[in-house]
């Protein structure tokens, strides 16, 4: 039984990796070179955090169209990044109000609620800003995070991915 359930894992992991894994590697180096790679790494990354629902489709297509960048991987990879989006988005919301002296909106439910209850349309304005104050609060930690794992991303793939001709 030991030996049958080994031979599986091992069907499993070769099928992921022919299916997914090179499939993935073959799409990520699409010509580029590490340089392009890690840009690429490093603007999806970026933009998969952001704390605005939507944008991170958007600003990966604009940027990686402008910088002739690889856009499906680009958008691969701010997907993949959009659950650090889902964990970081009170956090970046709650500097970007501590940054800025304005009153800061709290994020419990039922102060929410209540909010929406008294006044939807300035519950829904007072939101929008606080949102605006995290997209500003992202900006100032995307520039020291882009720039590590570009830095980062690109001595690695240049030592991973075989020199041009």
């Amino acid at each position: 039984m030991a030996v049958s359930v080994r031979t599986a894992h091992l069907g499993i992991g070769r099928f992921l990796r022919r299916k997914l894994w090179n499939p993935l590697l073959a799409l990520a180096k699409q010509g580029f070179t590490p340089h392009q790679l890690a840009l690429t790494i490093a603007l999806g990354s970026g933009f998969g955090m952001i704390p605005f629902f939507g944008g991170t489709t958007l600003l990966c297509t604009f940027w990686a169209l402008r910088l002739r960048l690889n856009v499906a991987f680009t958008i691969l990879v701010g997907y993949l990044m959009q659950p650090f989006q889902l964990a970081l988005y009170v956090p970046f919301v709650d500097l970007g109000q501590h940054m800025f002296p304005v009153t800061p909106i709290p994020f419990s439910i039922e102060k929410l609620t209540t909010m929406f209850q008294t006044d939807w349309w300035l519950a829904l304005q007072q939101l929008w800003f606080a949102n605006l104050l995290g997209i500003v609060a992202w900006l100032f930690c995307f520039i020291p995070f882009g720039l590590a794992v570009y830095f980062s991303s690109r001595k690695v793939l240049h030592k991973v991915l075989p020199a041009a001709p």
